[in-house]
């Protein structure tokens, strides 16, 4: 299959090339250093995630709203993030704020020589000015009235663990991105400062192929750490199996994981769209559902990529064993893979994906564990004619996975051979 290889190179993309788990560690990372240098003063650091699209780079940094962080001395159930679409601002009033006139109010706080005055601006709007007044402060007649920015409402206020995150920032228009110059670097503008434990996040296509972008220069890129994220078929299959998409498509993905970025239409993101369709259609062997699925993947994926997941229905998808006939142990399962795997070439790749989807679907929330699941898994990792390498690549992933306290690693305990593996993998 042809495919536009200048889309899937990585020019125009800066920092290190990674996958879906690393970004997060990044992050985590820039986020610690950023809050020592505001402890000490020092200047704090944007984070930019470079990628083709529907990757899932926003994605990846929305999920820190349920990642548990420490502020303060405090918990919180994860960061507040603030999602900014910094392309649909077409003027600097739009980071700005509006100008509003404000009078000074001040009160007395302490008592003798221990007492001080606290000054603060605030909008001369009676019902404002009134709130401060039941609160103890005064109007200061003898300052006269200054104009003041109100800051879009968009803007985080309040002190704690956020993220600001300006999508597709590399869209804005020049105007734009020269006017957030400031906000990269001081995190704020000449207007409103960001509060304390915000954290600044950028997402952005490729800037030297076919996106409409604006090309970053050297000033602004210096002000910012970078970092790429890869397309990755296992991690998508993970995240496909928890959305529950259509087995077929996440077999296929894995089977030519070269297609998940087509032409012009094809990511992950249109890939997932085409597969919650399918799931809802029946066999597509049958005439009219392959018509009807025709019609809907031309609507969002390259012409390549369709022809491709039909051949593989057609001629492949009967070698695939489901997980869920593993760990119930179904005897025709066994036999099936068993008879791929002991043929004059056997069908290694059919057993990779049997295997990343049998770890998919482990993971899973959907899953739920019983002793014999356990036990059908085992007893079908541990066949003679499964390859060491397989075997030890899920025990290696099943080992470090974090995503359920530990849950998942019950799948290997019990089983003098997979310890045996385990252990080594600490050697």
């Amino acid at each position: 299959m042809a495919i536009n290889e200048r889309e899937r190179t990585y020019d125009g993309c800066y920092g290190q090339v990674v996958d879906h788990g690393m970004i997060a560690v990044f992050l985590k990372e820039c986020f610690m250093l950023n809050n020592m240098a505001e402890e000490s003063g020092q200047d704090k650091f944007p984070i930019c995630i470079w990628g083709h699209p529907g990757i899932g780079k926003t994605a990846i940094t929305k999920q820190f709203a349920s990642t548990p962080v420490e502020f303060d001395g405090k918990t919180y159930p994860g960061y507040t993030v603030h999602d900014v679409p910094i392309a649909q601002f077409e003027e600097m009033g739009d980071l700005h704020g509006i100008p509003t006139d404000c009078v000074l109010m001040y009160k007395v706080v302490g008592k003798g020589e221990q007492s001080k005055r606290e000054d603060q601006w605030v909008p001369q709007r009676d019902e404002t000015i009134r709130a401060f007044r039941e609160d103890g402060w005064k109007i200061d007649a003898s300052a006269v009235c200054r104009t003041l920015m109100a800051p879009p409402d968009w803007v985080p206020t309040e002190p704690g663990p956020t993220i600001l995150l300006l999508d597709d920032w590399n869209r804005a228009s020049i105007r734009i991105l020269k006017g957030i110059m400031q906000l990269l670097q001081n995190f704020g503008m000449v207007s409103w400062k960001l509060p304390r434990g915000c954290h600044i996040v950028l997402t952005g296509n490729p800037d030297e192929q076919d996106y409409l972008v604006t090309t970053i220069d050297e000033a602004i890129k210096t002000r910012i750490r970078h970092v790429t994220l890869r397309e990755d078929e296992k991690q998508w299959s993970v995240w496909a199996e928890r959305q529950q998409l259509d087995p077929r498509g996440i077999s296929w993905v894995l089977y030519q994981p070269e297609m998940m970025i087509g032409k012009e239409l094809t990511n992950p993101r249109t890939l997932s769209q085409f597969f919650m369709y399918t799931k809802t259609i029946g066999d597509l062997q049958n005439d009219d559902v392959r018509k009807r699925a025709m019609m809907y993947a031309h609507s969002l994926l390259d012409e390549e990529t369709v022809a491709a997941f039909m051949v593989f229905c057609t001629r492949e998808m009967e070698n695939i064993v489901e997980p869920e006939d593993v760990l119930a142990g179904k005897k025709e399962a066994f036999e099936h893979m068993k008879k791929l795997m002991t043929r004059s070439e056997p069908r290694t790749d059919i057993l990779g994906i049997v295997c990343q989807r049998l770890f998919a679907h482990i993971v899973s929330p959907h899953c739920d564990q019983n002793k014999d699941k356990v036990k059908n898994f085992q007893n079908f990792i541990t066949q003679d004619w499964v390859p060491d390498d397989t075997r030890h690549t899920i025990c290696r992933q099943l080992a470090a996975d974090t995503s359920d306290s530990g849950r998942v690693q019950q799948w290997l305990l019990g089983h003098n051979e997979l310890r045996k593996q385990v252990l080594d993998m600490l050697d």
